[in-house]
């Protein structure tokens, strides 16, 4: 039995119609994983914030703001990285390669 969308799943599918809307969506999106990712692996590592701006020579609203807004620098992103003793990878594809993706998981549920 299908569940009914709500109201908000019913305005977000109808904002992410207009291309502009979408890219943006989808950027902060991408930022937001970053931040989390960014803070996931801090605590795992067993570090405050302090602690990680410390070994990065900056303060602790620097790292807040990343775990926050996760808009970085890939220079700054690879010096994150490396203080949580972490890689970096970056990947490209192509539009019609995560659009393909996106409709797989989309058929999923």
């Amino acid at each position: 039995m299908a569940r009914q969308k709500t109201s908000v799943q019913v305005f977000l599918e109808e904002q992410l119609n207009d291309p502009e809307v979408a890219e943006s969506f989808n950027q902060g999106l991408d930022e937001l994983r970053l931040a989390v990712k960014i803070a996931q692996l801090r605590k795992h590592r067993g570090l405050t914030q302090a602690q990680l701006a410390a070994r990065l020579d900056t303060s602790t609203p620097v790292i807040s703001r990343l775990e926050n807004q996760g808009n970085c620098s890939i220079r700054t992103l690879k010096k994150v990285a490396e203080a949580l003793d972490a890689v970096v990878q970056i990947d490209i594809v192509s539009k019609e390669d995560e659009d393909a993706e996106e409709m797989q998981l989309s058929s999923l549920g």
